[in-house]
């Protein structure tokens, strides 16, 4: 069995921003700490400083002596320890921490502060992004058919059509989010001509209900499943294929290499000077054309892109 991974770093301190209804977020924000009373108040070690859709920050506190009751949590987390020492237990692993230690505990890694020498004070981060987990990844290779429960982080792009109450359409990409390796690069560097999944785990779609074109390419009103491909003479493309047929054959994107047909569309090829750690898709439109845009794809250094021309319906 593989043993939980437990580090113990030094970070620097980063601005933290929020999002407020119907306001765009400020450039930075400055956390206003919790009421004095309950500041002050030993009996509540969690104090609740910061909370958006991608992270929590609070601050914990135990008295010396004190017993840490916490169970292990979803997400990944960060402890930096402001003021006290104590020892922490995460895993098999039990280490001394005290003021300036940061640790970082993997999402669901059983963890609690034991031996409090001296008051602790510990700054808290929580991630709400959350990693793969189960599937085959998480299993003997199968020797039947045999089933894998799966979740995975998705990400969303689109452009959306809209004036008072009524919509003129849309057009959306949904995407499994895979971390970059530098193995994947032989797939971007190889024009062998196969094909492969686009993204992580279940189909990467495109779903739209306007008529538009992406690099040249007329694409109909429809949803499709996305495949890529290395061309040794036309380079690398993105392949739009007719979901109908891809669940006649019941074919998992790990499959793509087995389907055939679609939309093929051509993309153009760059460099970026600041990698994606993981994929990147991004549909964006020109405020002053209004129906012209890009398709952008980021994974690791590269950068693949496509016109995108839309029709909206305007009645």
């Amino acid at each position: 069995m593989r043993r939980p991974v437990v580090s113990f770093l030094f970070v620097a301190a980063t601005f933290v921003s929020r999002s407020e209804a119907q306001q765009p977020p400020p450039a930075q924000w400055w956390p206003k700490q919790t009421v004095d009373a309950q500041r002050a108040d030993a009996r509540t070690p969690w104090l609740l400083l910061l909370a958006t859709p991608t992270l929590t920050t609070g601050r914990y506190r135990l008295a010396k002596g004190g017993t840490d009751g916490q169970t292990p949590h979803d997400l990944d987390e960060v402890y930096h320890v402001i003021a006290g020492a104590a020892k922490l237990q995460a895993g098999s692993e039990t280490r001394a921490v005290a003021a300036g230690d940061t640790v970082f505990v993997p999402a669901r890694l059983p963890h609690r502060f034991v031996d409090v020498v001296q008051d602790l004070d510990v700054l808290v981060f929580f991630s709400a992004a959350r990693g793969t987990t189960g599937g085959m990844a998480a299993a003997p290779p199968p020797v039947e058919q045999t089933p894998f429960p799966e979740t995975s982080r998705r990400g969303n792009t689109r452009i959306f059509y809209w004036f008072g109450p009524d919509s003129a359409g849309q057009v959306a990409i949904d995407f499994g989010r895979p971390r970059w390796q530098p193995a994947f690069a032989k797939w971007l560097d190889r024009p062998d001509g196969r094909r492969w999944r686009f993204g992580e785990n279940f189909w990467t779609t495109l779903d739209t209900n306007i008529p538009l074109s992406i690099g040249g390419i007329e694409v109909a009103v429809g949803q499709y499943y996305c495949a890529m491909r290395n061309d040794e003479k036309a380079g690398l493309q993105l392949l739009l294929l007719d979901p109908a047929e891809v669940r006649a054959h019941r074919l998992d994107a790990y499959e793509a290499n087995k389907t055939t047909g679609g939309l093929v569309i051509p993309l153009r090829r760059g460099k970026s000077d600041e990698p994606a750690g993981e994929l990147d898709v991004e549909l964006t439109v020109d405020p002053a054309a209004k129906d012209s845009g890009a398709l952008t794809i980021r994974f690791g250094p590269h950068v693949l892109t496509a016109d995108v021309r839309l029709r909206p319906h305007r009645g």
